[in-house]
């Protein structure tokens, strides 16, 4: 080989040498700019920390029931899933309901501190807590397939069931606000005394075995002179029908407000 092929050749060499070693830098780059999502450490660490607070549930007694017995039943899952409230995930509806889970049990968390001081005050927290707990749950099974231990998996069945119950619950209760805020009474003179009349649709998607509305009615100052209702029976979900306000007002109410004071919803609907 000739001198001039014998530089070709190592001239060539370097620039494949140099090429090979701009691609491996730009392949180790790319994998540190890579983000390190925690979606799937996430739900393991649910898992383990769900799995330690059901196995303290498990060993306790009714005489175990102190500030420190619930501090610990939160604490066994916050050491598991508290330091992803600040992680990334891929998918940001499940680091949505990471956070809120975490801030469920917080919640739980702060009532503790309450029981040997304000029990109500205690129960009504660490309810409101359990609640939004357990919906949670059912949205990590239902969506995520969170899966637990045989021996967890009852204790999950009934946290999962009553998170159903309170979403159920919940949508009931929107969907008759919704329905209270469609009513809009015009009130005639009868007899001295005024009668408000709505026509109205139920399109909550409920059939009702009856429901009641509590109707306040204020002057042109602003006071409430009188509170009266509306009610209606065997409601069905599309029907249309005619609610009838009765007064002992002489004069038409300035402003009417219209709130749901209970009903029963047909199961079969």
């Amino acid at each position: 080989m000739n001198r001039s092929k014998i530089i070709l050749a190592a001239a060539l060499a370097c620039a494949l040498a140099a090429c090979a070693a701009m691609f491996a830098g730009c392949a180790e780059q790319n994998g540190q700019d890579q983000p390190q999502y925690a979606d799937e450490a996430f739900m393991q660490s649910l898992a383990k920390g769900y799995e330690a607070r059901d196995a303290l549930v498990e060993k306790s007694t009714k005489t175990d029931k102190s500030t420190e017995y619930y501090e610990k039943l939160v604490d066994a899952e916050l050491n598991q899933v508290e330091k992803y409230q600040s992680s990334q995930f891929e998918d940001s509806k499940l680091q949505e309901n990471a956070i809120a889970y975490i801030n469920s049990l917080k919640d739980q968390r702060e009532a503790a501190e309450l029981y040997a001081t304000d029990n109500e005050k205690f129960q009504q927290d660490w309810q409101k807590a359990y609640d939004k707990r357990t919906t949670l749950l059912k949205t990590f099974v239902d969506e995520y397939g969170l899966t637990v231990s045989s021996s967890c998996q009852d204790s999950l069945d009934k946290l999962v069931s009553h998170g159903k119950k309170v979403e159920r619950d919940s949508n009931e209760k929107a969907a008759v606000e919704s329905l209270a805020g469609t009513i809009n009474l015009e009130f005639t003179e009868q007899y001295s005394t005024f009668t408000g009349q709505a026509t109205v649709s139920n399109n909550t998607g409920y059939d009702f075995d009856y429901i009641n509305f509590k109707v306040e009615l204020f002057d042109a100052n602003g006071v409430k002179v009188e509170t009266t209702g509306l009610y209606a029976n065997h409601w069905l979900n599309g029907e249309t029908i005619v609610l009838n306000c009765y007064t002992s007002q002489k004069e038409a109410p300035a402003t009417v407000k219209i709130v749901a004071d209970g009903y029963e919803i047909d199961d079969a609907s």
